[in-house]
């Protein structure tokens, strides 16, 4: 059976200045980075037509390649998906449904965490949709409220890893918030230098990654860790290679890493040169140079003996 989805469509469906009386649809883009959902208030905002039912299928996808075993709820959401693209909805529908009131019966969230029953899922959807309007430039979104839901929704999840599965690598190289990164820093996680990778090849934005590649350089160099200080070039590299950029503090950093990593070849490769320092001019123009002339000479002093 067909059914027709009521909700706005299109990867952006919030007007410049929405009525706050009349929900509106978040594109996934913006609530992937804003906050770590739990499959609870996935299906609550989708059957509240604060998603559309492509982005509710995507979040889902997402939020089940963070969490890997662990995002039954989440796997089961996006497997319901399969026939939106069609317009088909009702298996979507009928599943959200199942994961919104075994959630509010107290049940669980459906990742296994046994905490379904804690308080009003439609919260994090009207502080989503306040940090909406607050970066379209509506002031009348107090500032405190803003600080009170990202510290609930994002930060306080993160701190203890609830956003992220910290046991696989392959789910933290999908990485997309820097502040998970931040609290596996803080924590000490066995495993912060793939996370640092993930950000490096997920997040839009390289003034979020750089600093988080840079404490990874740090607390490596200091150390002594080479694992932690390899992971580091590799973000370094692939933040250069994706962005065409890089910070004074990386640059700092790198120079104190061996020669001819990665990092080194990228940045060369892919950031302006007008922007790089004099030690990697040296190093990739001058020093390679004479490195071959003396590779030469010696070959030529040893065919003369032979």
């Amino acid at each position: 059976m067909q059914t027709s989805d009521p909700r706005p469509t299109g990867r952006d469906a919030v007007p410049d200045h929405p009525d706050p009386a009349v929900p509106t649809a978040l594109p996934a883009e913006f609530v992937r980075y804003a906050v770590a959902l739990d499959a609870l208030e996935l299906a609550w905002g989708y059957l509240h037509a604060r998603l559309t039912a492509e982005d509710t299928v995507e979040l889902a996808f997402l939020r089940r390649c963070d969490l890997g075993a662990d995002g039954i709820a989440f796997e089961r959401i996006h497997k319901a998906g399969a026939g939106v693209a069609t317009g088909e909805t009702a298996e979507l529908d009928a599943v959200c449904r199942e994961v919104a009131d075994a959630g509010e019966d107290g049940i669980g969230d459906g990742n296994g965490n046994g905490n379904g029953g804690e308080g009003d899922p439609g919260r994090i959807w009207e502080y989503l949709a306040g940090c909406r309007r607050a970066d379209r430039g509506d002031r009348t979104v107090p500032e405190a409220q803003l600080a009170a839901g990202r510290a609930e929704f994002l930060l306080d999840r993160a701190v203890p890893g609830r956003g992220m599965n910290w046991q696989e690598d392959s789910a933290l190289l999908g990485t997309d918030r820097p502040e998970e990164v931040d609290a596996a820093f803080a924590r000490g996680a066995e495993r912060v230098g793939v996370a640092v990778i993930g950000l490096a090849l997920t997040h839009p934005h390289p003034e979020a990654i750089l600093p988080r590649v840079a404490r990874a350089l740090e607390q490596a160099l200091a150390m002594g860790d080479a694992g932690l200080r390899h992971q580091g070039i590799i973000a370094l590299a692939h933040t250069a290679r994706l962005h065409g950029t890089v910070d004074a503090r990386c640059l700092e950093l790198l120079r104190r890493c061996p020669r001819d990593t990665e990092a080194d070849m990228d940045v060369w490769a892919c950031v302006p040169r007008r922007r790089l320092p004099w030690w990697l001019w040296w190093h990739r123009i001058v020093a390679r140079r004479w490195r071959a002339v003396w590779r030469r000479a010696v070959r030529w002093r040893t065919r003369r003996r032979d």
